[in-house]
C-alpha cells in the first residue's frame, strides 16, 4: 500500500475521470481508504444503492484505521499551518485523512490544492494529485 485515497481522488475514479496508472493502482491495492473518506463518499450514493455503494468501496481498497491519537496529531498539524495563516483550507475531514496518513507513512492521493499547501508546511506530510503524471513521464 502506498496511497491514502481522499475523497477528491476518489470520485473522480469512481466516475472514471482518472489516467489509466491510477485505475491499476487501485487494482493493485496500492490505494487504501479510511473512515473519513468512506463517510464523505457514501453521503453522494442513494439511499437505494448505498450498501452496495459501501461494500463495493470495502471490497476494493484496504481498509486503514484512524489512529488514536488522531486528534493529537490534527491539533499539531493546524497550529502549525495556523502559524504561516494556512490552517483555513482543509475541512476536518481532510485534517483527519492527512493525520492518517502520516501516522501510517502513506502519501495522501487527491485532487485538492490545500494538501499541496500543508505538504509545503509540514515536512512529514506527503501528497500528490491524482492527475499527476506517472514517475518517468515527459511532461514536456
Amino acid at each position: 500500500m502506498t496511497y491514502l485515497i481522499d475523497t477528491s481522488a476518489l470520485v473522480r475514479i469512481i466516475r472514471r475521470q482518472a489516467a489509466p496508472h491510477r485505475f491499476e493502482q487501485v487494482e493493485r491495492g496500492l490505494v487504501a481508504i479510511c473512515e473519513p473518506v468512506l463517510t464523505e463518499a457514501l453521503t453522494l450514493a442513494e439511499a437505494a444503492r448505498y450498501q452496495r455503494v459501501e461494500e463495493g468501496l470495502l471490497a476494493s481498497y484496504p481498509w486503514v484505521l484512524v489512529p488514536d491519537d488522531v486528534w493529537d496529531m490534527v491539533r499539531a498539524a493546524r497550529r502549525e499551518l495556523a502559524t504561516h495563516s494556512q490552517h483555513q483550507g482543509l475541512s476536518v475531514a481532510d485534517y483527519l485523512v492527512m493525520a492518517t496518513a502520516m501516522r501510517h507513512g502513506l502519501t495522501v492521493l487527491h485532487e485538492d490544492g490545500d494538501f499541496e499547501t500543508a505538504a509545503r508546511l509540514l515536512p512529514h506530510f506527503r501528497q500528490e494529485r491524482l492527475t499527476a503524471s506517472p514517475p518517468g513521464t515527459d511532461t514536456s
